[in-house]
């Protein structure tokens, strides 16, 4: 088995640098799926979900074409906070929740996926009510995205290893290059009992509120095993929260868990 088994508490931080969370599923087309049935469903969200937008498809690695069948949009169901939203496309259904303004306050791993899962319980029932057969999920996946802000715990790329303790700038007055004026990285890592991967990317950007520069450091799991089954669906997305949260604290230094992120546990 892959990983080691955890005896330390549970990591808990009072001010994580989670901006979004993203829960989800991807399955086969379900089979007479159409542009009409995305609509019904809206009207049994609509009420919580009041606003409506289209995006591209998210495309999969092996995607399914059908030259009599163009692909049907992915439709953005926003509640009126735009806190949360409901992604839905023909193969693949995602359940958000996003920090929209600072002094916002992560709800929770826990209170997350009971909405998603109150929220897919809804859509199975309208997949029976319409006739439509209840896909099985081929794929999970389970994504925390975290924004960094310049000034806190770093001020500039060779301050790196201030933040994510396996990278570091060299600081040699001596060397030639200068400090990068951009970075990015990247790394993979297996789940147990193959269940997947968790990849880890690390890049830079800007916040668009104030233009404050940014380190943005997103955990993203995926996977399910042989085993498709709704309980032991929801089994994998609690051993994925597990890494994600385990894999931050295993990457970032104690230096922020303790003076950025108040780490409590």
């Amino acid at each position: 088995m892959q990983g080691k088994t955890q005896t330390k508490s549970f990591p808990r931080y009072k001010n994580p640098p989670v901006i979004e969370v993203v829960c989800g599923l991807t399955f086969k087309k379900i089979e007479s799926f159409m542009a009409p049935h995305i609509g019904l469903f809206w009207q049994k969200v609509r009420s919580e979900y009041p606003i409506c937008q289209h995006a591209l498809p998210i495309l999969s690695e092996k995607p399914e074409f059908d030259e009599f069948q163009p692909p049907l949009p992915r439709v953005w169901f926003i509640n009126q906070k735009e806190d949360r939203l409901i992604q839905l496309q023909e193969d693949r259904f995602l359940y958000n929740w996003r920090k929209m303004h600072e002094e916002e306050v992560y709800p929770s791993y826990q209170n997350v996926m009971i909405s998603f899962k109150e929220i897919y319980t809804l859509f199975k029932g309208f997949l029976e009510e319409e006739g439509l057969k209840i896909p099985t999920p081929t794929e999970c996946e389970l994504s925390y995205i975290n924004h960094i802000p310049k000034g806190k715990g770093w001020g500039s790329v060779a301050d790196i290893h201030e933040v994510l303790q396996d990278l570091n700038w060299r600081a040699d007055k001596n060397r030639f290059l200068p400090e990068p004026k951009l970075m990015k990285w990247q790394a993979l890592f297996a789940l147990p009992e193959d269940k997947g991967r968790l990849e880890v990317k690390l890049e830079q950007g800007i916040r668009k509120t104030d233009m404050c520069p940014l380190l943005i450091l997103e955990l993203s799991a995926h996977g399910l095993g042989g085993d498709k089954s709704e309980a032991t669906m929801w089994d994998w997305f609690e051993v994925a929260h597990e890494w994600i949260v385990r894999g931050f604290t295993d990457l970032s230094s104690s230096k922020m868990q303790d003076s950025v992120w108040e780490r409590t546990q």
